[in-house]
């Protein structure tokens, strides 16, 4: 496995969860990062921490469904590091609920969110990672992309189609270079989803993965030995579930 310290990343949905976790994790092997996600104050305080374990951290607050966001991003990366090795494209939220009791603005926004967010961070990321003779792209899908979900059918759509971005820029660009995962775990204890479809008592009581179990995902993803090896598509589950 290749050692990736010095090499730069920006994760989309840094502030909580998987986002958060990896960033951490990614810190202790010697990445600098480069953070956003719409809360300002957390990812100063995230910055601060990772700077203490030893890199350089940077942040853009904003909302990921802005094209300006993801440009954003990536003038404040090569500004303060002058490349993008890696890319985590994470950001996504889920609003559960019978598909009869619907609306096209709840579809509207996962769609925006898990969906436009990583298209647009993805089409002005890559033209900086591919300058790199190898690069890693790391997107965040979900079981319910492998299997559609009830109660979760608009999330179950975006997830469907970040698998099916991920697999074509694998097909457009893997001889440039860029590798391409797909990230795809199960149910997590998170605030996603909190006040809508899941509580913290319930997530607390339930077997669930936990973020630091994604980020290790992460973390091997991106340690896998130069030019000979790549990872396609992962799956996580705990020990729980099926």
């Amino acid at each position: 496995m290749q050692d990736i310290k010095g090499k730069v990343i920006v994760i989309t949905g840094a502030s909580s969860g998987f986002g958060k976790a990896s960033a951490y994790a990614l810190a202790r092997e010697g990445v600098n990062l480069v953070l956003t996600a719409r809360s300002e104050d957390k990812l100063a305080a995230i910055c601060a921490d990772c700077e203490g374990l030893g890199v350089r951290a940077v942040y853009v607050a904003g909302d990921c469904r802005n094209e300006r966001n993801a440009t954003d991003v990536v003038a404040k990366a090569v500004a303060a590091f002058g490349r993008i090795d890696i890319l985590l494209a994470n950001a996504g939220i889920c609003i559960s609920g019978p598909f009869l009791e619907s609306t096209l603005e709840m579809y509207d926004e996962q769609m925006d969110t898990n969906m436009r967010s990583m298209y647009a961070i993805c089409l002005h990321a890559l033209p900086e990672m591919l300058k790199q003779e190898e690069s890693q792209l790391i997107v965040v899908s979900s079981v319910t992309g492998i299997n559609g979900h009830a109660n979760e059918a608009a999330y179950s759509a975006t997830k469907f189609a970040n698998r099916g971005l991920a697999q074509a820029l694998n097909r457009e660009y893997r001889e440039q270079g860029l590798k391409v995962a797909t990230l795809c775990p199960s149910a997590a204890n998170t605030m996603f989803d909190i006040g809508r479809a899941r509580t913290v008592e319930g997530n607390n009581s339930s077997l669930m993965l936990l973020p630091e179990d994604i980020a290790d995902a992460v973390v091997f993803i991106c340690k896998q030995s130069k030019a000979t090896c790549r990872v396609m598509e992962m799956s996580l589950a705990s020990m729980a579930g099926n």
